[in-house]
């Protein structure tokens, strides 16, 4: 039996193989302790059974060397970002991966060939923050709830508000301007703004990794992290990574991408 971890700056993964199913788990990483992955990996298996722990993540390299006496084997975040998407998405095509967490990271995988393609500070913890910082929320499953039933054009001017015709092959409800008509002090709800948030995020992200897929010639495109947990934010990707003429492929349990690849050889 094989345990893998990734430690997230919002949330600690847990995967574990055996001859069965994969199981997964995630807690706080605010909770974050030896004591407490012992914990955590002891109440979904029996610890004799565990040959293998394999880690990644943020400050992975500052754990002791064994966990209940496992040597702990440390994996590259990028090679695991990789490994653990083909493992889900049953293929090792050339594809570009959005490791969407609390930030982003493009990851360009072709088999045994893998690189950091780049990313964006943008993601899942600016989405809590802008909405923390302009709604004075952070609850995600709020957040999430918020932003479905808010109206983005209520926050953002669209392309037939500022422009007499479409722009390439745009729709004219694109957005032409993010927060465009904050500015005049409109009468936007709590919910507008949090959809406005998870639109201006989402199409950034989308951009930027079009581009990047783009760039390298490669027409898979792959989603994996928490971030597509929000309904909105997965919807916009969708779309504008569409617009490229490239589709987004959402694997599931995409979340676990990472703690998956440390224990993929």
């Amino acid at each position: 039996m094989k345990v893998g971890i990734d430690f997230g700056i919002s949330f600690t993964d847990l995967s574990i193989l055996d001859e069965s199913e994969p199981k997964f788990i995630s807690f706080d990483s605010k909770k974050l302790s030896v004591s407490n992955i012992s914990k955590q990996i002891h109440k979904l298996v029996n610890f004799d059974d565990v040959e293998f722990i394999g880690v990644t993540g943020g400050k992975h390299y500052d754990l002791p060397s064994k966990i209940d006496g496992i040597e702990l084997s440390h994996a590259n975040e990028i090679d695991a970002i990789s490994k653990g998407t083909n493992y889900l998405a049953k293929n090792d095509k050339k594809k570009l991966i959005i490791s969407s967490g609390s930030g982003t990271a493009f990851v360009l995988s072709d088999g045994n060939i893998i690189s950091h393609a780049g990313g964006t500070g943008v993601g899942g913890g600016t989405i809590v923050g802008l909405c923390n910082l302009i709604n004075d929320e952070n609850n995600p499953d709020v957040i999430n709830k918020l932003a479905n039933r808010g109206k983005v054009e209520k926050v953002d001017l669209l392309l037939n508000e500022v422009v007499s015709g479409p722009i390439g092959e745009l729709p004219k409800d694109a957005t032409a301007v993010n927060f465009g008509k904050v500015r005049y002090k409109n009468k936007s709800t709590k919910a507008d703004k949090a959809a406005a948030i998870m639109n201006l995020v989402g199409q950034t992200v989308a951009r930027m990794a079009s581009a990047t897929a783009v760039a390298f010639n490669c027409e898979n495109v792959y989603v994996v992290g928490r971030t597509p947990q929000y309904d909105l934010y997965k919807s916009v990707l969708k779309r504008w990574i569409s617009f490229a003429g490239l589709t987004a492929d959402f694997p599931n349990n995409g979340e676990f991408a990472s703690s998956l690849g440390t224990l993929i050889d």
